[in-house]
């Protein structure tokens, strides 16, 4: 297939993209799924502000799982959309929407994580329940908003000269332009920071925690390492390469040729980002020795009656500020 705007072939990604995809959809379903349960088991009531972070981080995975056959089916097709114009602004959407979600939870997640460690009785009004609902609201309707008004132009423009492809305009607007450039802005370099600030803040803390066993310190700190090397690694060349691109664009003459150059790397690493979907319930969830219990206990994990024994710990290992 060939692009009528820049005249040049889009089938280099369908290897890569299809593979990716894969992998993701039919790891990252089932992943997802069995954390969704787990944390269902633990109630709100007892798993506290860290288990509704959770919850949204895992939902928001699965509804981005959820538009990766339709995209593997356009690739398979030769980047041929058969379902329409409205069908494409709603499935891409979606996969905006719940990609810069992930990366928000994420941040909710570390910085609550640095409010119940380094700052355990000034946050004691805030670490509750309802202001982490709350907060997720506010994420959600912030992420809604602000991909619908980056998006906006790329929708109306598909919806009005509609052929087959679905949300690929080369070279891009703009307007578009603009819209990657504060992605990559609020997106990626700002929760990089946030990540940073915390884990440095959080593993200073407990360095200095007379009360804290090394067992304990070397686990926290090993994960809040892990959470931010997954973080760059998997939506860190996605947008460093997006930086280049969408900064590029503006200061050369041949964007044909800039985005012939860049196209699949840049393709490979967006989807690059799906993969988000495996790590989170394998890093969140069984690193948890408790829900790792839970989870043994469900009829497809084990042949035996999925009823817990009694005795059987079934709350996740959070701290006690947790429980507000």
């Amino acid at each position: 297939m060939t692009n009528e705007s820049c005249n040049f072939s889009l089938d280099a990604d369908i290897m890569g993209l299809t593979c990716i995809y894969s992998m993701s959809f039919s790891l990252g379903l089932p992943a997802n799924m069995l954390s969704l349960w787990g944390l269902y088991q633990l109630g709100i009531s007892t798993g506290g502000v860290q288990l509704v972070y959770l919850i949204n981080l895992l939902l928001s995975d699965l509804l981005q799982l959820l538009t990766l056959p339709t995209w593997i089916l356009y690739l398979q097709r030769g980047h041929n959309w058969p379902y329409g114009s409205i069908a494409c602004n709603i499935v891409g959407y979606v996969f905006y929407v719940n990609l810069y979600a992930s990366v928000a939870f994420l941040c909710l997640i570390a910085l609550d994580r640095y409010k119940a460690i380094v700052r355990p009785l000034r946050s004691q009004g805030v670490r509750t329940v309802r202001v982490a609902w709350l907060s997720s609201l506010v994420i959600w309707t912030l992420t809604f908003f602000f991909c619908l008004g980056g998006l906006h132009s790329v929708f109306k423009q598909n919806l009005a000269s509609y052929e087959s492809r679905c949300l690929e305009q080369y070279p891009v607007s703009p307007r578009y332009a603009c819209f990657k450039i504060a992605t990559i802005v609020l997106g990626f370099l700002l929760p990089c920071c946030i990540l940073g600030f915390t884990s440095t803040r959080i593993a200073m803390t407990l360095q200095n925690s007379p009360s804290t066993s090394d067992r304990d310190r070397r686990k926290i700190v090993g994960t809040l390492c892990i959470i931010t090397v997954i973080f760059i690694i998997i939506f860190g060349p996605y947008h460093l390469v997006g930086s280049y691109k969408f900064v590029a664009y503006f200061l050369t003459d041949d964007r044909c040729g800039l985005e012939k150059s860049l196209f699949l790397t840049y393709r490979l690493c967006y989807g690059l980002t799906s993969l988000n979907n495996l790590l989170d319930p394998l890093f969140y969830i069984f690193l948890s020795n408790n829900i790792r219990k839970e989870l043994r206990s469900m009829p497809c994990l084990r042949r035996r009656n999925c009823t817990p024994k009694e005795g059987t710990v079934t709350n996740l290992h959070l701290d006690q500020e947790d429980h507000m």
